[in-house]
C-alpha cells in the first residue's frame, strides 16, 4: 500500500535529523523570534533623508536608490544602484540601528520568561548522540542561535574568543572542558556578520557581546545585500567564516533549513554542490516557499528533499513523491515547534 503524505513527511524528517544535518537559518527563522523582516527594514530605509551636507550628486543618488527601493526589495535596489561607500555605510548603520533593539528584546524575553526556544530543543536533540559538534550557517545578523545555545547550556562558537572584548580566532579552535570532559559545541557561522561585531578605528573587527550601543568611532560589522556585499565579504573575519561554513557544507550528512529562501548565493553554492555530489537529505520548513526555493527543487539539485510550507488546513509538503505539493492535515509542521514532534516521538 502506498504511504500517505504524513507517513512520508515523518520518514523524511527523521532520516534528515538522524544524519546530523548542518542547520541553515534564514530570515524566516528570525521573524519567528520577533525580528522584523526585509519588508519592514525597507520601509525604515525609505524614511531616512539624505544626510545633511551631502554633496548634490550623492544626495541625488540616495534619492534614486529610495525611488527604486519603493518598488522592489532591498537587495534588488542595492544591485541596481551602486552606492558609494559613504552611503553604503549609512545603509549598514541604519540597518543596525533599526534591527538591533529587536534582538535585545528577544534576549530580554528569554531572560524573563525562561521559555525554551524550539531551536534549543533541536540543538539538544542533535547532541544527544556521540556528536561533539553541530554546525549552524546563517546570513542573519541576530543572535537567536546564540541565545538558543545559551538557554540549553550549550557551548557555542562564532569565530571569536570569549570575553567582553573578543578577538578573532582565525583558524584556531576553542575547546571547553568541565571536570576533564570536553563539552559539546554549536558552531555558528554568521557569513554576513552579527549585531555584536564592530570595526574599530583601525579597521579591526571585534565582538562585543553585551553591547547596547555602537562605540564612538566604531561601526557595525554587518554586510548588507547588494554590490558592496561582494567587496566586504572578502575582508576578515568574513573570509574565514565563509571558509568554515563551506567546510561544514562539504562534509554535511544532510541539511535542515528553517525559513531559508534560497536567495543567497554565498550560502547555497556549496549546498548545491554537496547535494549534487552526494545523495544527502535536505529538509526545508518555512511559512511559504520562495520562487528561488521552488526553482531549487524543480531543477533537481537535491534527490532526497522535503519542503514544508504553511497551508490553511495544516501544511503542504513537497518531495520526490509529491513534487507538485500535497496537503498534510495532521499538524502545522512548517513551524519548528510542531516539526520537532516528528523527531521526538
Amino acid at each position: 500500500m502506498p504511504k500517505s503524505a504524513f507517513e512520508i513527511l515523518n520518514i523524511r524528517a527523521q532520516v534528515c535529523i538522524a544524519a546530523t544535518p548542518v542547520i541553515v537559518l534564514g530570515s524566516g527563522a528570525s521573524i519567528a523570534a520577533g525580528i522584523p523582516g526585509m519588508s519592514e527594514l525597507r520601509d525604515q530605509l525609505l524614511s531616512i533623508p539624505a544626510p545633511a551636507g551631502l554633496e548634490k550628486p550623492k544626495a541625488d543618488l540616495w534619492q534614486k536608490f529610495k525611488e527604486i527601493l519603493q518598488g522592489t526589495d532591498l537587495e534588488s535596489a542595492l544591485q541596481k544602484v551602486n552606492l558609494p561607500e559613504e552611503l553604503d555605510d549609512l545603509v549598514v548603520k541604519a540597518t543596525w540601528d533599526y534591527l538591533h533593539p529587536f534582538d535585545l528584546n528577544a534576549l530580554q524575553k528569554l531572560l524573563t520568561e525562561r521559555s525554551s526556544y524550539p531551536l534549543t530543543q533541536l540543538f539538544q536533540h542533535l547532541l544527544r548522540s556521540t556528536n561533539r559538534d553541530i554546525d549552524v550557517v546563517t546570513p542573519n545578523y541576530d543572535r537567536i542561535a546564540e541565545y538558543a545555545a545559551d538557554l540549553g547550556e550549550l557551548y557555542h562558537e562564532t569565530g571569536f574568543s570569549y570575553g567582553h572584548v573578543r578577538r578573532r580566532l582565525g583558524d584556531a579552535r576553542q575547546a571547553v572542558h568541565i571536570k576533564g570532559a570536553e563539552q559539546s559545541r554549536v558552531n555558528i557561522w554568521k557569513v554576513h556578520g552579527s549585531f555584536d561585531w564592530f570595526r574599530d578605528q583601525q579597521g579591526v573587527i571585534h565582538a562585543l557581546p553585551i553591547s547596547y550601543a555602537c562605540p564612538d568611532g566604531w561601526s557595525p560589522a554587518i554586510v548588507t545585500p547588494g554590490l558592496q556585499k561582494y567587496r566586504r565579504v572578502y575582508d576578515e573575519p568574513f573570509l574565514s567564516i565563509k571558509a568554515a561554513s563551506d567546510r561544514a557544507f562539504s562534509n554535511a550528512g544532510g541539511f535542515f533549513c528553517s525559513g531559508f529562501g534560497f536567495n543567497d548565493a554565498h550560502i547555497q553554492t556549496k549546498l548545491k554542490e554537496r547535494c549534487r555530489s552526494k545523495k544527502v537529505p535536505l529538509v526545508l520548513i518555512t511559512h511559504g516557499l520562495t520562487p528561488a526555493a521552488k526553482a531549487f527543487f524543480e531543477d533537481d539539485f537535491c534527490k532526497e528533499y522535503l519542503a514544508v510550507e504553511a497551508a490553511p488546513d495544516g501544511c503542504r509538503i513537497y518531495c520526490p513523491e509529491f513534487p507538485n505539493g500535497e496537503i498534510v492535515s495532521e499538524g502545522e509542521f512548517w513551524q519548528l515547534e510542531s516539526f520537532l514532534t516528528l523527531i521526538q516521538s
